[in-house]
């Protein structure tokens, strides 16, 4: 190959590739959303745009959750819904349809109504049973739900495409200009080869498709000059919000007072409450409030994708790195060597070096091209395992998230086994944070709510040491069987006295007895908390219940299906009984069985103490005041 060969197949293509990509990568950024400076404070609504449009305004022209969360709040402002909070939890709200006509109503209010009229039962919906089950129609709903919004502002004059018609058609233009180029180069070579010039056709359309694809991508939307002023104007309403002392706290039924109020600061996200309350399906991982560090903010997390390093072992990634020295070197050295040698006797043997490489056929360029790739390609692993190892990094904050990342499937038992987790620790001064991938080794010394220093490898993004500074309180409160404040009617009233599962061990009591770090989960409902308790690690399995039986049949047949299978336990209760994965103890007319899943040898004698703690606090008339599961 001489050197014109080698600039016009090779030079020339890259080349017109490198000037479309540049002239690509400047529309981007030319095209960008422009930053907004907010209006003055005040406390006015400063405009008539519905909140689902306000939404895309104050997050840089982007759809997010807060579209739909602002929405339902509008619409139980301007009464096509009502909002009711029967106690003191926001997340026991209920929607109730008023039967109001939606014929007037945008897209995406339709959207949402309709979703609320699909849910209800007799006119009544939980807020928290309005989210999808299925991961396919939820992202179908969200779609459907941005480009609705979009629409909606784009007819207001307020957001456009990033990218206009004018400028998709440019780029299409200079992208069948750098197809062009590729097809020169492809059509010379196929012409000195002798090959069938079919194949510059091919190249001239597959390049030229291939970039106008690109250039005609949905990039998002971006401001325009009525957008930017109106945002301005919101942005001040957001500050004034903001500064509002308990405005943030405001449940979603507090609509009833504040009115469209909370649905605009919904859709500024100014709502922390409300906002956690709302979900429909659409809830953002990549978004996530934190009040570490003193008052609360929603940031933005990013997520390790895409390439393979993240969350490798080094011992990985320095094997792969010794694999590709070695075919890189094979291909460099050992193959590139001997089709570059000319054979003895051959008029190239007596040629430079030079001019050996200007002759190169382009399978030799190819094959040593690709080894010295492969060589760079190891040294880069070599050199970032290196800093990884000996300059890891402490980041002290609280878990935001921890969610399974990676799983491996079993082909018998069709079972699934974590392999890591994403894990996102907030500092309290990031504006953005990084999830960092947690091995499954370790993924149960955390939970959410703790505060933690852990030990990262930043490349990798791997975790490899986990330090509990402040666990998380528990959240698991206990049903309060106390006398209703309105009715005057107790929750649990026959019987001397009331026994409560979650009231005969702690969560510290059983961590310290099975040597992990443990939370109660709160109970799916009254009746259950009466009789059942359940102990979960950091990873959410369990690994610990405690069940609760009243005197009666029930109890009977408890005990004897322990006496069958386990041995007895002298000096514990009246009487008790351990097995493989349980012990069971009574005193008085109540049993108490308390069950280890995955039970290991060993165990027996950890339960029996928690057995024997149990019963302890237990009264001498003891009672539950109430039948047990049946």
């Amino acid at each position: 190959m001489t050197s014109d060969n080698l600039a016009v197949e090779l030079f020339l293509p890259l080349a017109c590739l490198a000037v479309w990509a540049a002239v690509y990568g400047l529309a981007r950024l030319s095209n960008r959303p422009a930053g907004v400076t907010p209006a003055p404070a005040g406390m006015d609504l400063p405009g008539q745009e519905p909140p689902a449009v306000v939404s895309l305004l104050a997050n840089q022209w982007q759809v997010t959750v807060d579209a739909a969360e602002s929405t339902l709040l509008d619409l139980a402002a301007r009464g096509y819904v009502e909002l009711r909070q029967a106690d003191a939890d926001p997340q026991h709200t209920t929607v109730h349809l008023t039967g109001r006509s939606p014929e007037h109503l945008t897209r995406y209010e339709r959207l949402v109504h309709d979703r609320v009229t699909q849910r209800a039962v007799d006119g009544v919906v939980p807020l928290t049973a309005l989210s999808f089950s299925d991961a396919g129609r939820a992202a179908s709903w969200s779609k459907r739900m941005r480009r609705y919004v979009v629409a909606d502002a784009r007819r207001l004059g307020l957001s456009r495409r990033r990218f206009s018609k004018v400028m998709v058609t440019t780029l299409g233009i200079l992208g069948v200009l750098a197809a062009a180029g590729v097809t020169a180069g492809v059509w010379h070579y196929l012409r000195r080869t002798g090959d069938d010039p079919f194949g510059a056709v091919a190249a001239l359309v597959l390049t030229a498709a291939a970039l106008a694809a690109i250039a005609g991508r949905d990039l998002g939307e971006r401001d325009t000059p009525a957008g930017r002023e109106v945002a301005a104007r919101w942005l001040g309403l957001r500050t004034w919000l903001a500064g509002h002392e308990s405005f943030a706290d405001l449940p979603p039924a507090a609509v009833t007072v504040w009115d469209r109020y909370l649905s605009y600061g919904a859709a500024l996200g100014v709502t922390r409450v409300a906002s956690r309350v709302i979900h429909l399906g659409i809830a953002d991982r990549k978004r996530l409030w934190s009040s570490y560090g003193g008052g609360w903010r929603q940031v933005p997390v990013t997520y390790p994708a895409g390439l393979p390093r993240y969350g490798q072992a080094l011992g990985w990634i320095v094997f792969r790195a010794i694999l590709a020295a070695m075919v890189g070197w094979t291909f460099a050295r050992v193959v590139g060597a001997a089709l570059l040698a000319p054979a003895p006797g051959s008029p190239d043997a007596e040629a430079g070096l030079w001019s050996r490489l200007t002759s190169i056929d382009p399978v030799t360029l190819g094959v040593v091209t690709l080894g010295l790739v492969l060589l760079g390609y190891a040294g880069y692993l070599g050199v970032r395992a290196l800093i990884d190892l000996v300059a890891p990094a402490d980041v002290t904050g609280e878990v935001l998230w921890q969610q399974v990342r990676q799983v491996r499937s079993s082909d018998s038992d069709r079972s699934s086994t974590p392999i890591n987790h994403y894990l996102v620790v907030d500092d309290g001064r990031a504006e953005q944070l990084r999830a960092w991938v947690l091995p499954e080794e370790i993924a149960g010394e955390c939970r959410l709510g703790d505060v933690v220093t852990v030990r990262v490898r930043p490349w990798t993004r791997r975790v490899t040491r986990v330090t509990v500074h402040r666990p998380a309180s528990e959240t698991a409160e206990p049903f309060d069987d106390t006398e209703d404040e309105e009715t005057g009617v107790g929750a649990a009233t026959a019987g001397p006295a009331v026994v409560r599962p979650d009231h005969l061990l702690s969560a510290a009591e059983v961590g310290t007895a099975l040597g992990v770090r443990v939370s109660l989960v709160r109970p799916e409902s009254a009746d259950e908390a009466r009789w059942a308790a359940r102990f979960v690690d950091g990873r959410g399995s369990t690994v610990l219940g405690v069940t609760v039986v009243p005197g009666g049949r029930m109890a009977t047949a408890t005990l004897l299906m322990s006496r069958s299978v386990g041995q007895a336990l002298p000096g514990v209760g009246d009487e008790a009984y351990v097995g493989r994965d349980r012990v069971t103890g009574r005193r008085g007319d109540v049993v108490v069985l308390i069950v280890r899943p995955h039970a290991v040898p060993g165990d027996g004698p950890v339960l029996a103490g928690l057995l024997t703690t149990a019963l302890s606090r237990l009264p001498a008339d003891a009672s539950t005041g109430q039948s047990g599961p049946r």
